[in-house]
């Protein structure tokens, strides 16, 4: 038996979107479907996102890939979920990061924007008074903070 997933992953590439997290739950009989989708360069929008739920409802329906019931949810990841992938790192160059390290007394939080990513020499963080580097495998966990411009900001 082909796997659901395999079936969504090939879908979503078809359209060029990449799969961050797919999860397969039952209960109570109905099958709950979560995909989360983003793309390498630029955003999926939600109406990207409906057309794929469409699109992988007909698919799971003709090709009888759930026995029973179910329940589909496509989205986007949302600002605060983790890079990765180098792909994810590399989309977010220039943008303000969070990124937690170990430290001697247990894991630090950095937040600075990321200057470069490279899968060899992993990410450079600036802060105000620092550059920091670090392999990919050092980071802990890496997420995207959200930059609010004031009016006047926009106007420049």
């Amino acid at each position: 038996m082909e796997k659901v997933e395999d079936h969504v992953r090939a879908l979503l590439a078809e359209h060029g979107f990449k799969l961050l997290e797919f999860s397969q739950i039952t209960r109570n009989g109905t099958t709950q479907l979560r995909v989360v989708s983003d793309r390498e360069t630029g955003s999926i929008s939600v109406d990207e996102c409906a057309m794929l739920t469409r699109e992988l409802r007909h698919l799971i329906i003709e090709m009888k890939l759930v026995p029973d019931d179910f329940r589909l949810e496509v989205s986007s990841p949302g600002l605060d979920y983790p890079l990765r992938e180098a792909w994810q790192f590399k989309k977010n160059i220039g943008r303000l990061l969070k990124v937690r390290i170990p430290g001697p007394k247990g894991p630090k939080e950095i937040r600075g924007r990321l200057a470069e990513y490279d899968e060899q020499a992993g990410l450079t963080l600036r802060t105000e008074s620092q550059v920091h580097q670090f392999g990919q495998s050092e980071v802990l966990s890496a997420v995207v903070l959200p930059e609010f411009k004031s009016p006047v900001e926009l106007k420049r």
